[in-house]
């Protein structure tokens, strides 16, 4: 009977198995392709122990804290008189804005479960993934930009215009370019990638499957900006870097996408004629 009771676990009451987190390949390589999935938004990022109220809770706490506090810091900045440019202590400020974003998937999705960045999509990938992919998803993000902006004008309905107000930032010059490039350019894209992608799109996909979890992340993604212009823009790229990040299973694609087309915008903005650089910016 002492047998019977124990069955095969050696003791009477069997213990429940843990939880296991999945593992992802030392090489690089995708091992979150998910059973069932086909097709254009097959994912191949991690399977990552977070779940989507982690995400909304990360958001509820530390978004509006990054918010906050970058136009905090820029008014103090401007106030202590360290900074006399107010655009330039906006853009200062608003460094802290993606180190929130950054943190926030550090802290409620990597060490509130013990896993690696490895799970945000810190993983190496070939040369294809990380430049060519990057290149053919920005090219057809600003085409349908372009093509978007141009049916607007034609139909003048102004408040649909991509425009987000980017001269003040056209007009900072000498060493204040350089700030702003780092952050408007690198620092903001790394920042948007790790979270909507790395932290929210990874935490979708697995409920809503590839294509779903690609729309909402999408969507959430253009609404973050605040600009009822840009919401089908920027929607359109989101979707393109979703399938980038789901494609490769690195969050570099999508981040070098993306800091490419911020850092075209900048570019933009230095040349001496009316360019379309606000359309240009996610």
């Amino acid at each position: 009977m002492e047998g019977k009771l124990r069955g095969d676990c050696g003791t009477s009451v069997c213990e429940q198995p843990r939880a296991q987190v999945p593992e992802i390949g030392q090489d690089g390589e995708g091992t979150g392709e998910r059973p069932g999935e086909s097709g254009l938004f097959a994912s191949n990022i991690p399977n990552v122990p977070w779940k989507l109220r982690d995400v909304v809770i990360a958001a509820a706490l530390v978004v509006p804290t990054g918010v906050g506090g970058s136009f905090g810091l820029g008014f103090a900045l401007v106030r202590s008189g360290l900074i006399e440019d107010r655009t330039l202590a906006i853009v200062l400020g608003s460094t802290l804005l993606p180190v929130s974003l950054i943190a926030a998937a550090s802290f409620f999705g990597l060490m509130r479960h013990g896993v690696s960045w490895m799970f945000l999509g810190f993983r190496r990938t070939t040369a294809m993934a990380t430049f060519w992919l990057p290149l053919v998803t920005l090219s057809i993000g600003l085409s349908v930009t372009a093509v978007y902006a141009l049916l607007i004008e034609v139909i003048g309905v102004d408040i649909l215009l991509p425009d987000q107000n980017l001269e003040e930032i056209a007009a900072l010059d000498g060493l204040a370019r350089v700030p702003t490039f780092a952050i408007v350019g690198l620092l903001a894209p790394l920042g948007e990638e790790v979270f909507f992608r790395g932290f929210l799109l990874a935490a979708l996909v697995p409920v809503l499957g590839g294509l779903r979890g690609a729309l909402v992340s999408s969507a959430v993604f253009s609404a973050a900006h605040f600009n009822v212009g840009t919401l089908l823009p920027i929607f359109v790229m989101g979707m393109l870097l979703a399938w980038l990040y789901m494609r490769t299973g690195s969050i570099w694609p999508p981040v070098v996408a993306h800091a490419a087309q911020n850092l075209l915008a900048l570019t933009f903005l230095e040349i001496p004629f009316d360019a379309p650089a606000a359309y240009m910016q996610t």
